[in-house]
């Protein structure tokens, strides 16, 4: 590498180059069957973009118990997001002479099978903080006195009707409709794990001597890293995300440029091809050194460079020109872009320099005019 040569450009040449060679989107993670991540230019587009949405968000969790099934199942409980209609027998209505309310029965079995830790108590506590549930929904409206719990059966609770239930348009209904209302949003209670999680599934990773026990870590779909890095028996300091976003959010913007560049790292050789990890240091390095994830998109730029004429030839070109215009903006001619676009020598190559020389003025002999009139 000699000094003044662009790296930049040899740079996006070597990374955009390679891209041309990826055609499939979606990849299969070895060992989980119906786990895909998305790969190829999508991806590379996501992460380039800096997209806070995308279409695969993947936490890597890591174990504090690496060999153990059955704790990896437990903790797999605890992130996995699990509501209400999938852990309960019934959820059934039930009219007596002087109250009418609604039973809920919750599968104790399945409970146990699933290890997850959920009680009638804990039930009540989700019911009433309405996790998962929209801001106008009925069971905002319940009260401790009306989710009651059963001394006799720990497996039963009864929700009664909120006397001061509305309607839509604001008629006032029976105790028949507000149970119909709690009957349809009760199954779509959260009672255990993240909202924000749709699933986790149990990895095997390779190992290469047959006789060592298989390590374990999980695969969460979804996002919420922090979350996931707090829930016991996960090992956060190994946990990470392929959300380059949150992964700033939550652990800095030095884990965020070593992300980019790990992350454009595999995406490259799922496809069998090796970039250099300087061209990948350099990507990462221009799209952090602001102190937050910048894109390479128009509105990244913007707060990236403030050269009026490098704004302008990349787009939105008169916008940027009638703006510098109207603040008297000021361009000092350095950059690639501004140079081309002015014709004088880039400042790279051997451009990056200049030569002085000491120049003698010469010495003018003043010469009598032919027509002067003596003094």
């Amino acid at each position: 590498m000699e000094p003044g040569e662009a790296v930049g450009a040899v740079g996006a040449q070597s990374i955009s180059e390679p891209g041309t060679q990826m055609t499939l989107k979606t990849f299969h993670f070895a060992g989980v069957a119906s786990m895909n991540v998305t790969l190829g230019v999508p991806r590379l587009k996501e992460i380039i973009n800096a997209s806070k949405v995308i279409s695969t968000p993947i936490i890597t969790a890591a174990l504090v118990c690496k060999t153990d099934e059955r704790s990896a199942r437990i903790v797999k409980g605890r992130i996995e997001k699990t509501t209400l209609g999938e852990i309960a027998v019934h959820i059934k209505e039930v009219f007596a002479r002087d109250q009418a309310y609604l039973s809920v029965k919750l599968d104790l079995a399945a409970i146990e099978q699933l290890h997850l830790n959920i009680t009638a108590r804990s039930v009540r506590n989700s019911i009433l903080n309405g996790v998962g549930v929209g801001p106008r929904g009925a069971l905002r409206l319940l009260k401790e006195q009306h989710v009651l719990l059963n001394a006799r059966c720990p497996d039963k609770l009864r929700l009664l009707a909120p006397p001061n239930y509305k309607g839509v348009k604001g008629d006032t209904r029976g105790a028949y409709f507000a149970l119909q209302a709690l009957k349809a949003e009760l199954p779509g209670v959260i009672v255990q794990g993240i909202p924000t999680v749709n699933r986790a599934v149990i990895n095997y990773e390779e190992v290469q001597n047959e006789d060592a026990p298989k390590s374990l870590h999980l695969l969460v779909e979804g996002y919420g890293l922090a979350e996931v890095m707090g829930i016991p028996g996960v090992d956060g300091l190994h946990t990470t995300s392929n959300h380059i976003v949150e992964v700033e959010k939550t652990l800095g913007i030095e884990a965020a440029r070593e992300l980019i560049s790990s992350e454009v790292n595999y995406i490259m050789s799922a496809y069998g091809i090796g970039i250099d990890r300087r061209h990948l240091m350099l990507l990462s390095d221009i799209m952090t050194f602001k102190g937050e994830v910048l894109g390479i998109t128009r509105f990244g730029i913007a707060k990236m460079k403030e050269s009026v004429l490098m704004l302008a030839s990349f787009e939105k070109t008169t916008d940027h020109l009638f703006d510098a215009a109207v603040h008297s903006r000021t361009d000092a001619i350095v950059g690639v872009s501004e140079c081309i676009i002015m014709g004088i020598p880039i400042p790279l190559g051997t451009g990056i320099f200049k030569l002085l020389r000491q120049v003698e003025k010469p010495r003018v002999q003043q010469r009598r005019p032919l027509l002067s009139s003596p003094l």
